[in-house]
């Protein structure tokens, strides 16, 4: 799990959103969405258009929000963030970003490896 909260940081820290930064390629939510990751929380999605795109050093990522699970306790409407290169069209990463009561931190599920999740600092 060191490993997958390390990368998070390093996604975190290289390609965080910024208003300056041009949308991402609409056309890429067609393999995204036919994702394995993407299917496996299309039943949570609550708003199918994301809240959020851009892309950032080539890479293209979009944001949804997400219903919260019931009886969950969480600070803030959890959201999936996915990247993905437009060249190939494959899915970089995919996680669900879920903050917790009361602490500036998140738990973090990473969608591409199923089971694997840590808490990150929201930023």
């Amino acid at each position: 799990m060191a490993g997958a909260a390390a990368q998070h940081q390093h996604i975190a820290g290289q390609y965080s959103p910024g208003d300056e930064l041009p949308c991402a390629d609409a056309a890429l939510l067609v393999p995204l969405k036919r994702s394995a990751p993407y299917r496996a929380i299309r039943d949570r999605v609550a708003q199918i258009t994301p809240i959020d795109a851009w892309q950032d050093a080539g890479l293209h990522f979009f944001v949804f929000p997400l219903q919260q699970v019931a009886g969950g306790a969480v600070d803030g409407p959890p959201v999936a963030v996915f990247a993905m290169e437009p060249h190939t069209r494959e899915l970089l990463s995919a996680v669900v970003v879920t903050p917790r009561p009361g602490i500036e931190e998140a738990e973090v599920t990473d969608l591409l490896l199923p089971g694997v999740s840590y808490t990150a600092p929201l930023t």
